[in-house]
């Protein structure tokens, strides 16, 4: 079957027909409306806690703070992703109160656009069936549903970069017109916010330009016969997508064009260094995660509209299957590689699940209008198989959602040590004095900052050298710097182990709380 038969055969009905389908899709749309809202909701419940899901949530608290105080990212405050996370996150969280409900409120709407992205993709693959397929296993997605509520930054790319597809989708569907034009300026411009949100999402500029080119490659062959207009805004809509991508980052990148060396370091050779140091990892760390990452429900639906689609021969399994090729790629060479990076996955599986869903309706005409036996019953056993296993991929997933919720995964940091250091940095630090730690998340709920240069001391910068022990050094001497704590033993790690010692030369020992995880005690200083 040829593409422009597949592009057809999903087009809207007559306009004699259209009535007879309002009652459709007003159901439809009342549908999404309310799983949107089940899963805002889902985002939502306590949403607040003050628990350390993740140690970045602590550096991006942070560097929201230091960014509310008139700090700039990269000159002034170590960031080590690309400029539109941040940028995004922050006028949520500067409206909604600083505070980390604040600042993971951003990334649970940002999620939201994800949820709409698997509608849109569904639907341009198998119509409102696929819809529905798509936007429930993204709902349902215990990867997508915890970095929905983390204050980080692969769910906010991994939700945008499936809007953008989402769209590119719709785009290909309908390219002609004004309709087309602002469907393909809206993917390029969103699917640039993606990458520039971080940049494990770049492979999904595999399955829209592809789009691009073959819709290039068919109006080259298409004979002269529409009408100039129309085929004139279809040739220019990919192009003004391209446009479109190229604007959005270069307003993204303007702003800190005077920093431009050290954002290059932070963004690329930050990155570059920690594969080199962390190239070990491959075998004890990286294949076992992404084996875990692909041992799921959600690849097995995947699989299936893999195989499904390939029986109907539907080429659009080829833009998907790259999408999902290139995020293995990244994944395989990232370095390190942890288990938030895995909910990359989710698209192009989703992508593909809904694929080989089926279109109840497309189905029921092609079974009618086929006269081989053999190919009905074909297609109605590979719909059935496909249904059950959506089923219970669906099934399964919301299991694990309920189970979620009812026993949440195991915190990074327990909530009550970092509530009673916060009320201690309360108690022997005054708004306005900031405190150097390997713990950023404690001294953010006690309202005090760190200096912004020191917003990440994870293991990773310290490993590759972007954190010294002159850096910590040169920033203890500051006077507004008042306390040092000691709290998760990255400031006890080799590169800097001698700070320890400094600190105590300088600071007074205020409170011993226990030990770290790798035995040494925890500390707060004062000077």
């Amino acid at each position: 079957m040829t593409n422009e038969v597949i592009v057809d055969s999903r087009a809207p009905m007559s306009t004699t027909h259209r009535p007879q389908n309002a009652p459709r899709r007003w159901l439809c749309w009342a549908g999404l409306c309310l799983l949107l809202a089940l899963g805002l909701g889902m985002r939502l419940y306590r949403l607040g806690q003050p628990l350390e899901r993740d140690f970045d949530e602590g550096v991006y608290l942070q560097s929201l703070r230091a960014m509310s105080h008139g700090f700039a990212l990269y000159s002034q405050i170590f960031y080590s992703q690309p400029p539109a996370f941040l940028e995004a996150v922050f006028p949520v969280y500067a409206l909604a109160g600083q505070t980390l409900w604040a600042g993971r409120l951003g990334i649970a709407l940002l999620s939201l656009c994800g949820l709409l992205g698997a509608w849109l993709l569904g639907k341009a693959l198998s119509g409102y069936t696929g819809a529905f397929v798509a936007l429930l296993l993204t709902l349902t997605s215990v990867s997508f549903l915890n970095e929905s509520r983390v204050l980080q930054a692969d769910g906010p790319s991994v939700a945008l970069s499936l809007l953008a597809v989402g769209l590119a989708f719709h785009w290909w569907q309908k390219p002609a017109g004004w309709r087309g034009l602002i469907l393909a300026v809206l993917s390029g411009a969103i699917l640039a916010l993606s990458i520039l949100t971080k940049f494990l999402v770049v492979p999904a500029l595999l399955p829209a330009g592809t789009l691009a080119l073959i819709r290039f490659w068919h109006l080259i062959r298409r004979p002269q016969g529409e009408a100039l207009p129309a085929r004139s805004l279809t040739f220019w809509a990919p192009v003004a997508g391209m446009l479109a991508f190229v604007l959005v980052a270069l307003l993204l990148f303007v702003p800190f064009i005077g920093s431009f060396p050290v954002m290059f370091q932070s963004i690329f050779s930050f990155h570059t260094q920690s594969s080199i140091d962390f190239r070990y990892t491959f075998r004890t760390l990286t294949l076992p995660l992404l084996a875990q990452g692909l041992l799921t429900p959600l690849t097995l639906a995947g699989l299936a509209g893999t195989i499904v689609a390939g029986l109907r021969r539907d080429w659009r399994v080829i833009p998907l299957l790259l999408w999902l090729g290139g995020t293995l790629i990244v994944l395989l060479e990232q370095r390190p590689l942890f288990v938030h990076h895995l909910v990359a996955l989710v698209p192009p599986l989703v992508g593909l699940s809904a694929l080989g869903s089926p279109d109840l309706a497309a189905l029921s005409r092609r079974l009618r209008d086929s006269s081989d036996q053999q190919s009905q019953r074909r297609f109605s056993l590979a719909s059935s198989i496909m249904v059950i296993v959506l089923v219970l991929t669906c099934a399964g997933a919301l299991s694990q959602d309920v189970l979620y919720f009812l026993q949440p995964p195991h915190p990074v940091m327990p909530m009550e040590p970092l509530q009673l250091v916060a009320r201690d940095l309360e108690h022997f630090t005054q708004p306005g004095e900031m405190v150097i730690s390997d713990e950023p998340l404690a001294v953010a709920l006690a309202g005090r900052d760190t200096p912004p240069w020191l917003v990440d001391p994870s293991s990773v910068r310290i490993h590759t050298g972007y954190l010294t022990l002159q850096d910590l050094i040169t920033a203890s001497q500051q006077p507004q710097v008042r306390a040092v704590l000691f709290f998760s033993s990255r400031f006890r790690l080799p590169e800097i182990e001698e700070y320890h010692n400094w600190v105590a030369q300088h600071f007074h020992l205020v409170r011993v709380y226990g030990k770290d995880s790798i035995g040494y005690p925890q500390e707060l200083w004062v000077r």
